[in-house]
């Protein structure tokens, strides 16, 4: 046997035997962070002929997300009639948006949210952060349907109700955290179909959106193409393929 194919059997060794998890462990979330920005850099620089693109700007405008929703719909005719279903809601500005600008009367927008704010700790911002008040918004819109509470809660009665249809999907994803994009991307995994949109707003977090979508993909060999980014990747859109 290689060296190189003893090699990871040696360092399980040395981590069992010396106990080095004492020296390592402390730093581990830094060493895993960088490991994943590592792989999002790399992704990033692999994205071409995008339909928007700002990076690298040192500019962020939260606002230009609105931007990239602009672009794609007109690119991909999503002033038709579609599913539109979001997790994380909050306050309900990114709903909103898509509510006046798909009048269709056709189209059905799903909201997800436990609108009490984050169920754990995302970065600097703690559990309960983020919060819309326990307030569901009201666009009076008869088209629009919001279920509070976690998504492990409300997806899959959601699913299991037969709401969806087989048209296009947009899915945005405002969830922030790992756990909470991982577990609707897989969840929704058998509903998806070719041309099908999906939406990230807080992308460019390598161990939380972008983590989510990447394991995603080489988990259910899911291939996609990248439509558009915006302030550095923070936000994104991709096509199912």
């Amino acid at each position: 046997m290689t060296f190189k194919k003893r090699l990871p059997g040696l360092v399980k060794g040395a981590f069992f035997g010396l106990r080095l998890h004492v020296i390592f462990h402390p730093i581990s979330h830094l060493l895993i962070w960088l490991g994943n920005i590592a792989r999002l850099s790399k992704w990033i620089r692999q994205q071409k002929n995008l339909l928007i693109n700002d990076c690298y700007t040192s500019k962020f405008e939260y606002n230009k997300r609105f931007e990239l929703y602009e672009v794609v719909v007109k690119d991909q005719h999503l002033d038709e009639a579609i599913d539109y279903l979001e997790f994380g809601v909050a306050k309900g500005a990114s709903i909103e948006w898509w509510v006046n600008r798909n009048k269709n009367a056709d189209t059905k927008f799903y909201g997800f949210d436990t609108f009490t704010g984050l169920p754990e700790d995302w970065g600097p911002f703690k559990k309960g952060d983020m919060s819309a008040d326990n307030a569901i918004p009201d666009f009076n819109d008869a088209r629009c349907e919001f279920y509070q509470g976690l998504f492990q809660q409300t997806l899959s009665g959601f699913l299991a109700e037969g709401r969806l249809s087989n048209r296009k999907k947009v899915i945005h994803f405002d969830a922030d955290l790992y756990t909470s994009t991982w577990f609707v991307l897989a969840t929704l995994y058998p509903y998806l179909n070719e041309g099908d949109i999906l939406f990230f707003d807080e992308f460019n977090c390598p161990t939380h959106e972008y983590l989510a979508f990447d394991e995603f993909c080489r988990s259910f060999y899911v291939k996609y193409e990248t439509l558009g980014a915006v302030n550095n990747f923070y936000q994104v859109a991709v096509k199912i393929k």
